[in-house]
């Protein structure tokens, strides 16, 4: 399906593609220091390697409490014309660097679109509100550390986010109904968080 998609891409007349700027927009919610170190820097290596380009920016978009949406980053091509081949190469490699379904490749002059991505997410976002009865077990830490063990999820990427009263913490991996499945049970032996709200995010 993914390459059909970059195939209608390219029927279309050149000059409709002949632009060398895209803004690649992946699907997860990672802070800043830990997107450098996740996709940032490794696709910089690979597009020095494959002389594709540079980076030429990027940042997250957030909600108006803070929750981050989005990351992107936006690339500089150096050959004026985008190849099927250079954009398949960037989202297999993002895709192998942990990029959720949601992702896209954004033609930025023509604003088409290309969608990408493997991982699901699973969002849990913890109510601040509650009492704190076992005020030692009640921690994020705890909740984020003990997941990230039943879902077999990367414990060295943080994903988190602390609002006013509610706090989200983010997961990914290759199925959502099997991490919430995880989840549940981790609710159930804790009825500390059982008023957790759960949501998919990828």
């Amino acid at each position: 399906m993914l390459l059909q998609l970059i195939s209608k891409l390219f029927e279309s007349d050149e000059t409709e593609y002949n632009q060398y700027d895209i803004v690649i927009q992946i699907n997860d919610k990672v802070l800043p220091v830990d997107k450098r170190n996740l996709y940032l820097l490794p696709l910089s290596e690979l597009l020095m390697e494959k002389n594709y380009g540079e980076i030429s920016g990027g940042g997250v978009l957030k909600e108006e409490p803070g929750e981050i949406i989005f990351c992107d980053i936006h690339v500089k091509l150096y050959d004026e014309k985008i190849t099927k081949n250079m954009l398949q190469d960037i989202m297999s490699f993002l895709e192998n660097c942990g990029a959720p379904k949601g992702s896209k490749i954004i033609i930025e002059k023509t604003h088409q679109e290309i969608p990408f991505g493997k991982n699901e997410g699973i969002a849990i976002y913890l109510d601040g509100q509650n009492p704190l009865e076992k005020e030692e077990e009640y921690n994020f830490g705890f909740v984020q550390s003990e997941i990230s063990k039943r879902t077999n999820t990367s414990q060295l990427t943080e994903r988190y986010w602390k609002g006013n009263s509610t706090t989200g913490l983010y997961f990914y991996g290759q199925s959502f109904e099997k991490m919430n499945t995880e989840v549940s049970h981790f609710m159930n032996a804790h009825p500390l968080y059982k008023s957790a709200r759960i949501a998919q995010i990828a």
